[in-house]
């Protein structure tokens, strides 16, 4: 038979009976930053000091990806370059990964050190895998998204504010909406360009 794994006796209701984990261990919840692109793995340094590791810009991405996820309160962040990225799959077919997911697009941003925008979306489910919950949300958070490229701030504070309300994670210090409620109203009081001028709808982030 099994080994018993709960050899410090906890108690059934934290860990079921025949459970190979404990109930703490499928809550777990951790950030993730995906990208893809072109890297270099290996051992690198020198002969004095070595280590096997991987760089280039697309390494870097995903790791900003990660850090900027807990700025919106999502946990699997990806970059449009993921998601556009192409693949043969095991019949032989050309596939794009976009296709085969449901991911929720959440901003156009800049990151720390680059000038490049890149467009970030929320990894939600495998394709047709949404709950109808999820489904209103995408679509009344998207329409908030028009508007707020639009700077119709009052507009898309009408529609952030029922999508908040129906937020994938509720119990998160924050999510998209709010993020966006927060900005659409600085943005009314501070418009992120001049009357007239025409904006690129980019957000620029500070932090890494």
């Amino acid at each position: 038979g099994e080994t018993e794994r709960n050899i410090k006796n906890v108690p059934q209701e934290e860990w079921a009976p025949g459970d190979k984990w404990p109930g703490v261990v499928h809550e777990m919840m951790m950030r993730i930053g995906i990208n893809s692109g072109e890297i270099v793995v290996g051992n690198m340094g020198s002969s004095m000091r070595m280590n096997y590791t991987m760089m280039g810009d697309a390494v870097n991405l995903a790791a900003r990806l990660e850090a900027g996820a807990k700025q919106f309160g999502i946990y699997s962040c990806v970059s449009e370059y993921a998601l556009n990225m192409e693949y043969i799959n095991e019949k032989g077919e050309k596939e794009r990964t976009m296709d085969k997911v449901e991911a929720r697009f959440i901003d156009n941003i800049t990151v720390v050190g680059k000038s490049e925008p890149v467009k970030i979306y929320e990894l939600c489910a495998m394709k047709g895998g949404l709950t109808t919950q999820e489904k209103r949300l995408f679509d009344i958070f998207d329409r908030g998204i028009q508007y707020y490229r639009k700077m119709q701030w009052d507009e898309a504070i009408k529609y952030f504010r029922e999508s908040y309300k129906i937020e994938r994670i509720p119990e998160a210090a924050t999510n998209p909406s709010e993020v966006y409620l927060r900005r659409c109203l600085a943005f009314k009081k501070t418009p992120p360009v001049a009357p007239g001028q025409k904006w690129d709808g980019v957000f620029r982030m500070t932090r890494k």
